[in-house]
């Protein structure tokens, strides 16, 4: 989280033109945090303690800096996010505090199966009348309402559908692909309302609309993609760099729609 909390400083000051010094203090003492602890095995897995083992956590904490740290992102190197997945699929936890933490940074991850994973275990702490417990066990402190850690449990749906973690876009990066699905006006980082439909595993138009304006960061499913501006009925070809990523401008209210540009170009 102090990686979260200087990254954080640093943006907004910097978007507010604010304390340039203290920037500059802020970005000399990001470089002085350490890496992340791991065990000292073959395949090592972080730990919150250095040169601690793995224990049964309440809080998942090795798995915060993936969320909601959202400092490990799918951007990072390979080996930075086999290390994390090793650790979310590997790690003990007594049940009580950390199905949402862990549903979302597996979705972070795309990891596979974290639809099937999160329905056995939101169906293992479903009561009758709708409400989730704390634990898969039962109720051990209170048997009576839905417990506010288990508030967000529809955000791990969300993030199987759309993500923007890194103010990057990315649509169905890691809903099953042999399911269709859809969805209208998912918000994003930015305020942008995102809508798509994936059919039989491949990805339709992406509409995006811009409640408030600024930079647009978006990962194109294909190989080449049209952007139609809706408010000028105008078309753009979308350049993209290396991770498939495009961005532009926009404007408050602009409608866009993304499609791709040729058939056969789907990635």
């Amino acid at each position: 989280m102090a990686r979260y909390i200087f990254e954080a400083a640093i943006e907004g000051a910097t978007t507010l033109g604010r304390d340039t010094q203290r920037v500059t203090r802020w970005k000399q003492a990001l470089a002085l945090l350490p890496d992340y602890p791991t065990t000292k095995t073959q395949d090592p897995v972080v730990v919150d303690v250095e040169g601690a083992p793995p224990i049964n956590y309440n809080i998942t904490v090795p798995a915060t800096p993936v969320f909601p740290g959202d400092v490990v992102t799918w951007q990072d190197p390979a080996s930075t996010r086999a290390l994390f997945k090793r650790t979310i699929e590997s790690i003990q936890w007594n049940g009580n505090n950390s199905m949402v933490m862990l549903g979302v940074a597996r979705a972070r991850l795309d990891m596979p199966d974290t639809l099937d994973w999160m329905r056995e275990e939101v169906l293992a702490r479903l009561r009758p009348n709708g409400t989730l417990t704390l634990n898969r066990l039962g109720a051990r402190f209170n048997a009576n309402g839905h417990y506010t850690e288990q508030f967000a449990a529809t955000m791990v749906l969300s993030e199987l559908l759309v993500q923007s973690v890194g103010d990057v876009i990315r649509v169905f990066p890691a809903w099953p692909k042999e399911r269709d699905a859809r969805f209208h006006h998912l918000r994003t980082q930015g305020g942008f309302l995102v809508s798509a439909a994936m059919i039989d595993g491949k990805i339709g138009r992406i509409e995006v609309k811009s409640t408030v304006g600024g930079p647009l960061r978006i990962v194109s499913p294909w190989k080449n993609v049209t952007v139609y501006h809706a408010d000028t009925a105008s078309r753009q070809s979308l350049v993209l760099d290396a991770q498939n990523i495009g961005q532009l401008s926009t404007q408050p209210g602009a409608h866009l729609i993304f499609e791709p540009q040729a058939k056969g170009t789907e990635r």
